[in-house]
Protein backbone atom coordinates (compact mmCIF):
# COMPACT_ATOMS: atom_id res chain seq x y z
CA UNK A 1 0.00 0.00 0.00
CA UNK A 2 1.30 3.50 -0.88
CA UNK A 3 1.23 6.43 1.51
CA UNK A 4 0.00 9.92 0.67
CA UNK A 5 2.13 12.92 1.63
CA UNK A 6 0.76 15.44 4.10
CA UNK A 7 0.39 17.91 1.21
CA UNK A 8 -1.70 15.40 -0.74
CA UNK A 9 -3.92 14.73 2.28
CA UNK A 10 -4.31 18.46 2.94
CA UNK A 11 -5.34 19.08 -0.67
CA UNK A 12 -7.90 16.25 -0.55
CA UNK A 13 -9.32 17.66 2.67
CA UNK A 14 -9.36 21.29 1.54
CA UNK A 15 -10.24 21.18 -2.16
CA UNK A 16 -13.89 22.01 -2.73
CA UNK A 17 -14.45 18.83 -4.73
CA UNK A 18 -12.68 15.83 -6.20
CA UNK A 19 -13.10 14.04 -9.51
CA UNK A 20 -13.95 10.42 -8.68
CA UNK A 21 -13.46 7.86 -11.46
CA UNK A 22 -14.62 4.25 -11.70
CA UNK A 23 -15.01 1.79 -14.53
CA UNK A 24 -17.52 -0.98 -15.16
CA UNK A 25 -16.38 -4.56 -15.65
CA UNK A 26 -16.65 -4.10 -19.41
CA UNK A 27 -14.54 -0.94 -19.43
CA UNK A 28 -17.10 1.88 -19.51
CA UNK A 29 -15.68 4.80 -17.48
CA UNK A 30 -17.66 7.02 -15.13
CA UNK A 31 -16.45 10.23 -13.46
CA UNK A 32 -18.39 12.16 -10.82
CA UNK A 33 -17.70 15.15 -8.62
CA UNK A 34 -17.65 14.66 -4.85
CA UNK A 35 -17.25 17.30 -2.16
CA UNK A 36 -17.82 14.85 0.71
CA UNK A 37 -14.33 13.32 0.71
CA UNK A 38 -11.47 13.19 3.15
CA UNK A 39 -8.03 11.75 3.67
CA UNK A 40 -8.87 9.49 6.60
CA UNK A 41 -5.19 8.65 7.11
CA UNK A 42 -2.12 8.47 4.85
CA UNK A 43 -3.31 5.21 3.26
CA UNK A 44 -7.07 5.82 3.02
CA UNK A 45 -9.47 8.25 1.34
CA UNK A 46 -13.18 8.22 2.15
CA UNK A 47 -15.91 9.22 -0.30
CA UNK A 48 -19.41 9.57 1.14
CA UNK A 49 -22.25 8.14 -0.93
CA UNK A 50 -25.16 10.51 -1.26
CA UNK A 51 -25.87 9.93 -4.97
CA UNK A 52 -23.32 7.38 -6.20
CA UNK A 53 -25.71 5.23 -8.25
CA UNK A 54 -23.46 4.47 -11.27
CA UNK A 55 -20.26 4.74 -9.22
CA UNK A 56 -21.53 2.16 -6.75
CA UNK A 57 -22.71 -0.14 -9.57
CA UNK A 58 -19.23 0.08 -11.10
CA UNK A 59 -17.55 -0.63 -7.77
CA UNK A 60 -19.63 -3.76 -7.34
CA UNK A 61 -18.30 -4.97 -10.71
CA UNK A 62 -14.79 -3.55 -10.44
CA UNK A 63 -13.64 -2.24 -7.04
CA UNK A 64 -10.97 0.15 -8.41
CA UNK A 65 -11.22 3.94 -8.08
CA UNK A 66 -9.15 7.02 -8.91
CA UNK A 67 -9.59 10.34 -7.13
CA UNK A 68 -8.09 13.58 -8.46
CA UNK A 69 -7.81 16.90 -6.62
CA UNK A 70 -6.09 20.13 -7.60
CA UNK A 71 -5.81 23.82 -6.92
CA UNK A 72 -4.29 26.71 -8.88
CA UNK A 73 -0.75 25.40 -8.46
CA UNK A 74 -0.66 21.63 -8.09
CA UNK A 75 -2.63 18.42 -7.79
CA UNK A 76 -2.67 14.70 -7.10
CA UNK A 77 -4.33 11.58 -8.39
CA UNK A 78 -4.80 8.70 -5.93
CA UNK A 79 -5.67 5.19 -7.12
CA UNK A 80 -6.62 2.04 -5.26
CA UNK A 81 -9.11 -0.61 -4.26
CA UNK A 82 -12.41 0.33 -2.60
CA UNK A 83 -14.43 -1.36 0.10
CA UNK A 84 -17.93 -0.05 0.79
CA UNK A 85 -19.57 0.19 4.21
CA UNK A 86 -23.16 1.15 4.99
CA UNK A 87 -23.23 0.03 8.62
CA UNK A 88 -20.94 -0.17 11.60
CA UNK A 89 -19.01 2.23 13.78
CA UNK A 90 -16.76 3.69 11.05
CA UNK A 91 -19.71 4.29 8.72
CA UNK A 92 -21.77 5.90 11.50
CA UNK A 93 -18.92 8.30 12.37
CA UNK A 94 -18.43 9.44 8.77
CA UNK A 95 -22.19 9.63 8.14
CA UNK A 96 -22.67 11.88 11.20
CA UNK A 97 -19.81 14.12 10.07
CA UNK A 98 -21.22 14.39 6.53
CA UNK A 99 -24.73 15.12 7.81
CA UNK A 100 -23.43 17.87 10.10
CA UNK A 101 -21.53 19.51 7.22
CA UNK A 102 -24.46 19.29 4.81
CA UNK A 103 -26.96 20.47 7.45
CA UNK A 104 -24.80 23.53 8.14
CA UNK A 105 -25.11 24.35 4.42
CA UNK A 106 -28.89 24.01 4.52
CA UNK A 107 -29.13 20.53 2.97
CA UNK A 108 -30.99 17.62 4.52
CA UNK A 109 -28.98 14.81 2.90
CA UNK A 110 -27.61 11.70 4.54
CA UNK A 111 -24.75 9.41 3.66
CA UNK A 112 -26.04 6.08 2.32
CA UNK A 113 -22.60 4.53 2.68
CA UNK A 114 -18.88 5.22 2.59
CA UNK A 115 -16.32 4.22 -0.02
CA UNK A 116 -12.99 3.42 1.65
CA UNK A 117 -10.28 3.87 -0.98
CA UNK A 118 -7.18 1.92 0.07
CA UNK A 119 -4.34 3.83 -1.61
CA UNK A 120 -2.10 1.82 -3.93
CA UNK A 121 -0.64 4.60 -6.09
CA UNK A 122 -0.23 8.38 -5.98
CA UNK A 123 0.56 10.52 -9.05
CA UNK A 124 1.49 14.17 -9.52
CA UNK A 125 -0.96 16.36 -11.44
CA UNK A 126 1.32 19.39 -11.09
CA UNK A 127 2.12 21.04 -14.42
CA UNK A 128 5.71 20.62 -15.57
CA UNK A 129 8.24 17.92 -16.39
CA UNK A 130 6.96 15.58 -13.67
CA UNK A 131 3.25 15.80 -14.48
CA UNK A 132 1.77 12.31 -14.45
CA UNK A 133 4.73 10.86 -12.58
CA UNK A 134 4.09 8.25 -9.90
CA UNK A 135 5.24 9.67 -6.57
CA UNK A 136 4.09 6.95 -4.17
Amino acid sequence: MAKMSQDCMDLINNAYAAAVATCSADGVPNVVCSSMKQAYDDETVTISDQYLRKTLANLRENPRMAVSVWDDEHGYQVKGIVTYEDEGERYEAIAAQVHAILSSMGYDFYSKGVCWLHVEEVYSLTPGDQAGERIA
